[in-house]
């Protein structure tokens, strides 16, 4: 299991990190945590049980 202290530096455009601001504000987290909730909510569409047809079979095509 990986240590949740140990952090990954990431680097961002000057417009995506722009971006990623105006969200934080308006969510009220901070980038970290906020990408932490984008990241999950990806990861839930992509391999969750929720996603499309359609989303499976494009994950189908890349994994063979």
């Amino acid at each position: 299991m990986e240590d949740s202290k140990t952090r990954k530096s990431l680097a961002l455009d000057v417009r995506t990190y722009n971006m990623l601001q105006k969200i934080c504000s308006h969510q009220e987290r901070s980038k970290i945590g906020q990408l932490k909730v984008l990241i999950e909510k990806e990861y839930e569409f992509i391999f969750g049980s929720g996603h499309s047809e359609r989303v499976q079979a494009h994950l189908d095509k890349r994994r063979s």
